[in-house]
């Protein structure tokens, strides 16, 4: 799980300890760019862009994580401080769904209803109370051990109202690794989600998600497209089949002739380190993580609440 932390700069040195903390528990920790420590006392009114960046940089963190932890220490005179620009993170983690943890409770500040408001977990200075609090939660066994699929689980699931953990499963689809339609990838699904459940590990949910291709219209090139499957114990399973963003025919053309598939094209060509094609004809604005994710909460908000 990824795990990112936010407070005013003054506490980098106390942000750069629980990060070590967490990282020792496991996790996969952010923190805010260090850069930002050196411009503090700078007149940010004067420097907007600067702040912007710093910003939208800390969003895009949290956008990709399962939980923000807050470094609440003393400033100003105010015990547990939490200051406008740590308010707003809070604001925009609690929009999505995932946990804010805070180091210490709540300060007594004029917006302390609405940090309250926002359901803010406390650890009483405790960074343990953490991994403590994660293992209490509804575990979900995924059919894959893909970093992407587990993010895009977490925080979907989250985004509908529902915390978990995740494990996962590697088992077979009985398709190829590149399904060409959506009847292929629901195949695939279907197979891959039965061995799963084979497995005879035990789980409160069983989730499965077979990406693939799909000629929508003869007009145009192929789209993205997965099929997510979501298993509640004893309560059934939903099913949903997403289509997403269309393939450029510049980049499909060389699959399989010169690379296997499209992510081994963007490593060769772009020189990215994920193998993950949209950012790269999407003007940087979606991920394969972010469409899965939408993909899984369209289908998590379907199922009868507990």
């Amino acid at each position: 799980m990824k795990i990112t932390i936010c407070g005013s700069m003054k506490f980098d040195e106390k942000m750069s300890e629980v990060k070590g903390q967490l990282e020792g528990m496991g996790y996969e920790v952010e923190k805010p760019n260090v850069a930002e420590a050196h411009t503090y006392g700078d007149d940010l009114d004067k420097n907007a862009d600067i702040k912007q960046g710093f910003i939208n940089e800390h969003f895009r963190k949290i956008d990709t994580s399962d939980a923000i932890l807050v470094v609440n220490e003393d400033k100003n005179g105010i015990e547990n401080y939490i200051g406008g620009n740590t308010l707003i993170e809070i604001a925009h983690a609690y929009t999505q769904g995932i946990e804010v943890f805070l180091l210490h409770p709540v300060p007594n500040v004029s917006y302390a209803d609405e940090i309250r408001g926002m359901h803010p977990i406390s650890l009483n200075g405790n960074t343990a109370e953490v991994a403590s609090y994660f293992e209490k939660l509804p575990l979900v066994r995924i059919s894959s051990e893909s970093p992407v699929k587990h993010l895009a689980v977490s925080r979907g699931l989250r985004k509908a109202g529902i915390r978990v953990r995740t494990e996962g499963v590697k088992v077979e689809s009985g398709v190829d690794e590149q399904p060409m339609s959506i009847e292929e990838s629901y195949e695939g699904a279907m197979i891959r989600h039965e061995n799963l459940i084979k497995t005879d590990k035990v789980a409160d949910y069983f989730v499965t998600i077979e990406s693939g291709q799909h000629l929508a219209h003869k007009n145009h090139s192929l789209f993205g497209c997965a099929v997510i499957m979501i298993e509640r114990v004893n309560q059934g399973r939903k099913i949903g089949i997403d289509l997403d963003v269309e393939f450029p025919r510049e980049m499909l053309d060389k699959v399989p002739s010169q690379y296997p598939d499209l992510g081994i094209l963007v490593q060769k060509e772009y020189g990215s380190k994920l193998k993950d094609p949209y950012p790269f004809f999407t003007n940087n604005q979606l991920t394969r993580a972010k469409l899965l994710e939408e993909a899984v909460y369209r289908v998590a908000v379907q199922l009868e609440a507990i």
